[in-house]
């Protein structure tokens, strides 16, 4: 299965082991464009899971969420880089100087540097609870825009805060995890909505791991998906002609 739709489609490799990890990318590398490694899988076999799976010939988003100091996020980009990963994420509460340290790092190579925001398992209540003045609604957005100014070339935000990401940065590319289809488990997931609503509403991909992962037919659920996707983009509204 090929096409703008399937290349929208993130598969989170959300398993401890290598053997584990390879097997799910052999089973769906023809029905999913993106594969990502996460803490999990990246602290159980480093570096080495990253080759392997770039050695299918498919492309990896490094979901590894850095966030520390400008100069050793730097270093830490500068590595990841150098495994020719799609996408790589950092916090983008580390802040203007840590953001423009990751971007200055990324610059000039194939990687896409993804600033997440709020976590999709995240409420508002939540979010007051850590500190923070604002609701997901008007902290995204706000983050959005520090990492667009900071040159961060994408955002991680749920389904629900895409419009407005888009409305204050539209250049930003736009990963929402956070999705599922009627019926599926939220499981930790607090904001939440179908894969065909976010790409909808303007989101330009998304990441989907237990509804695919632990569906009777992993390959029929990440083409269950895809379908959702062409339809999302479907019924987007037509661009408007610049005046």
């Amino acid at each position: 299965m090929t096409g703008p739709a399937r290349d929208r489609l993130c598969f989170a490799l959300d398993v401890p082991d290598a053997p584990s990890a390879l097997a799910l990318v052999d089973e769906l590398q023809d029905d999913v464009g993106v594969f990502k490694i996460g803490l999990e899988l990246f602290v159980a076999c480093g570096p080495a899971i990253v080759r392997d799976v770039r050695a299918r010939g498919v492309a990896v988003f490094l979901d590894l969420k850095l966030h520390d100091i400008a100069h050793t996020v730097q270093s830490a980009v500068t590595r990841a880089v150098e495994l020719d990963v799609r996408f790589l994420t950092v916090h983008a509460s580390g802040g203007p100087a840590m953001l423009a340290a990751a971007a200055a790092a990324a610059r000039g190579s194939r990687t896409t540097l993804l600033a997440v925001t709020a976590l999709t398992s995240l409420t508002d209540d939540d979010l007051a609870a850590v500190g923070f003045a604002h609701t997901a609604t008007t902290l995204v957005p706000r983050l959005a825009q520090l990492a667009h100014a900071a040159g961060i070339g994408g955002l991680v935000c749920s389904p629900h805060e895409v419009e407005a990401v888009k409305r204050v940065a539209p250049s930003l590319y736009c990963v929402t995890p956070g999705v599922r289809s009627a019926g599926d488990d939220k499981g930790d997931q607090a904001r939440v909505k179908s894969a065909h609503d976010a790409v909808a509403a303007g989101a330009d991909a998304v990441v989907v791991g237990r509804p695919i992962r632990t569906a009777p037919s992993r390959r029929d659920a990440a083409r269950r998906f895809v379908d959702e996707l062409a339809a999302g983009l479907a019924a987007r509204p037509p661009a408007r002609s610049p005046r």
